[in-house]
């Protein structure tokens, strides 16, 4: 009987550490950014499926551009969550609080990303609006995209 209830027991615990680790695989915890470091969720709340996301920013008194695409070249799903980190050696040291400016474009079709961040306009469609906030290091941002191509794209600070 004794044996019969380990063996239970062990069975029970098994299972529940198999379900936490598929748990944590299928639902990975949010990102904290370090003390030097944001970060800015991007969820995309769109009807379509997006080609590329490129953001142009502006971080105190320099410019920069990124993007955020799949590496296999497939779309970006319309219901997706997106991370972007920057660390402050990234953005010139700034101190700890600053104006970080961002003008999204969403680029319709898959296409290979380019450093130059310069695409067709017929496959590019600018988000509205500018965003803009005093950002600081140690902080997380959100910001939600939704829209479709035929009538626009728009991004929510949150």
């Amino acid at each position: 009987m004794k044996r019969k209830m380990i063996g239970m027991i062990a069975a029970i615990v098994t299972v529940l550490g198999l379900s936490l680790a598929v748990y944590n695989q299928a639902m990975p915890g949010e990102y904290v950014p370090a003390a030097d470091e944001i970060a800015l969720h991007i969820q995309f709340d769109t009807e379509d499926d997006l080609g590329l996301l490129v953001y142009d920013y502006r971080a105190g008194r320099y410019e920069y551009s990124g993007g955020i695409s799949n590496a296999d070249g497939s779309f970006l799903r319309h219901d997706s969550d997106n991370t972007v980190v920057w660390n402050q050696a990234e953005l010139k040291d700034l101190s700890d609080a600053f104006t970080l400016s961002m003008q999204f474009r969403i680029i319709t079709e898959c296409v290979t990303p380019n450093y130059e961040n310069r695409y067709p306009d017929d496959i590019t469609e600018y988000v509205e609006p500018i965003i803009s906030w005093e950002a600081r290091f140690g902080e997380s941002y959100w910001i939600v995209i939704t829209g479709d191509k035929t009538n626009g794209y728009h991004a929510v600070f949150n």
